[in-house]
C-alpha cells in the first residue's frame, strides 16, 4: 500500500473506534476510561493527519505537533488503563509525556539536532508503553482474556519504540522528528494499523468483560450490605457437602434480635445503616475464603469451611461480642444491637443442605427461646457424623 492509502485507513479506523468509544461512554457509567479512550484515539488520528499534511504547516508547528499529539493520544490510553484498574490517576498523566517530549524537541530544534528529536519521542513512546503494559498485566486486570490482547498490542509498539530508538542512536546528520524518509514511514503505518486494531478491538473486549464479572458479582451480592445473597450461600453449602473430603465445617446462623425495634423507633433509614455496620464488623473477623451472607431480613448466616469445633464456636462467640458492642450514631450511647446465634459443625454427614439449615436454625430458636443475645451448639444429629 502507498503512503496516502496507509495514512487514511489508519485515520479511519481510529475516528471508528474514537466514535464508538464517545458514543458507549454516553449510556455507561463510569464512563471516565471510555472518554479517555475515546480522547486517545481522536488525538492519534490527529497526529497522523499533521504528519500527511506537514509540509503544508508552518516550520514550528510541523516540527512539534504532530509528536507531541502522539504523544497525548499515548498518554490517554495509559490514563484509561489506570482508570480501569481503579488506580489513581490524574490529568498529568496525560500531559506530562508529552510536555517531557516538548522539552527535549526545543532543545534540539535549537541545536538543529533533528535526531535528538527524533529519539526523545521514540523514548518517551516506549516508556509510556512499557507503564500501559505493567497496568494491564497488574491484580485488576489479570486473567481477563483481553487485557492479554492489549498486552499484546502494547509490548508490539513498544519492541517497535526500542527498535526506533535504537536507530536514532546511530543515526547520522539531520533527521525530521519521528518519521525519517518515506520508506520508513510505510512500515511504521503498517506497524501503526496492527496496533489500532489490537488495541481497539481488545479495549472494546476489556469493558464487557469487566462488565459481564461485575454482573456476575452483583449476582451473588446482597445490594445493600455486599454480603453473598442466599443464592450464593447455599451453591456454596451444597459444593462442601458434595465434597468427597468430607473436612468438617461450621455454619452459624444468627439474627438479630427484636430488630423491627430499630426501624419503629429510628426510621427504616437507620435500620439499612444498622445492617450495614453490622455487616462490615462482621466482614472484618472472619477470614478469607468464609462464606457471609444474608439470608434475608436481619437474617444472616456464616460458612466456615475447614474448622475445628472450639474455632467454630469461638468465631460466632467474637460475632456476638462485636454486634453487641457496636455504637450507632443514629441511636443513644445506651443502645445496642444484640445476636442470637445457632452453630452447626461436622461434615454434614448425609444430610441434604435443607435438613441441615433446618436443624441450626432450631439451635437459633433454641438461643432466642433461652433470653437472647447467646449461642447454641448443634449437637450430633441423625444421619451426620459426629465432630
Amino acid at each position: 500500500m502507498d503512503l496516502s492509502t496507509l495514512f487514511s485507513a489508519n485515520v479511519l479506523l481510529l475516528s471508528i473506534f474514537a466514535i464508538c468509544f464517545l458514543a458507549i461512554s454516553l449510556q455507561t457509567h463510569p464512563r471516565t476510561h471510555w472518554l479517555s479512550w475515546a480522547a486517545a484515539n481522536t488525538l492519534l488520528a490527529l497526529a497522523l493527519i499533521c504528519f500527511a499534511v506537514r509540509s503544508m504547516l508552518p516550520p514550528l508547528a510541523a516540527y512539534l505537533l504532530p509528536n507531541t499529539l502522539l504523544l497525548l493520544g499515548f498518554g490517554c490510553h495509559w490514563h484509561a488503563a489506570r482508570l480501569l484498574a481503579d488506580m489513581p490517576s490524574k490529568i498529568s498523566n496525560v500531559v506530562a509525556p508529552a510536555f517531557a517530549y516538548v522539552i527535549a524537541a526545543s532543545c534540539a530544534y535549537l541545536l538543529s539536532d533533528y535526531a535528538l528529536a527524533y529519539l526523545a519521542a521514540n523514548v518517551v513512546l516506549m516508556l509510556l508503553s512499557v507503564a500501559t503494559i505493567t497496568v494491564y498485566a497488574s491484580k485488576p486486570l489479570r486473567g481477563l482474556i483481553s487485557s492479554t490482547g492489549l498486552i499484546l498490542g502494547f509490548f508490539f509498539l513498544a519492541a517497535e519504540g526500542v527498535l526506533r530508538t535504537i536507530h536514532g542512536f546511530v543515526s547520522v546528520g539531520s533527521q525530521e522528528p519521528f518519521m525519517i524518509d518515506n520508506q520508513s514511514a510505510d512500515i511504521h503505518l503498517m506497524c501503526s494499523l496492527v496496533f489500532v486494531s489490537l488495541t481497539g478491538a481488545f479495549s472494546l473486549a476489556l469493558s464487557f468483560e469487566l462488565m459481564a464479572d461485575r454482573n456476575r458479582e452483583d449476582a451473588r451480592r446482597d445490594p445493600l450490605t455486599g454480603a453473598f445473597n442466599r443464592r450464593e450461600f447455599q451453591a456454596r453449602l451444597e459444593t462442601i457437602l458434595k465434597d468427597t473430603r468430607k473436612d468438617d465445617f461450621g455454619l452459624v446462623h444468627f439474627d438479630l434480635d427484636h430488630f423491627k425495634q430499630v426501624n419503629d423507633r429510628f426510621g427504616h433509614a437507620a435500620g439499612d445503616e444498622a445492617l450495614v455496620r453490622v455487616c462490615s464488623e462482621v466482614k472484618a473477623h472472619l477470614r478469607q475464603h468464609d462464606c457471609f451472607a444474608r439470608l434475608g431480613g436481619e437474617e444472616f448466616a456464616v460458612l466456615l469451611p475447614s474448622i475445628s469445633r472450639e474455632n467454630a464456636y469461638r468465631v460466632a462467640e467474637r460475632l456476638r461480642e462485636c454486634i453487641a458492642g457496636l455504637q450507632f450514631e443514629f441511636a443513644p450511647r445506651d443502645f445496642n444491637v444484640t445476636a442470637s446465634a445457632g452453630v452447626y459443625h461436622g461434615n454434614g454427614g448425609e444430610l441434604p443442605s435443607d435438613e441441615l439449615l433446618k436443624t441450626v436454625d432450631q439451635s437459633l430458636y433454641q438461643s432466642k427461646r433461652t433470653g437472647r443475645n447467646r449461642i447454641s451448639i448443634v449437637e450430633p444429629v441423625s444421619g451426620a457424623a459426629p465432630s
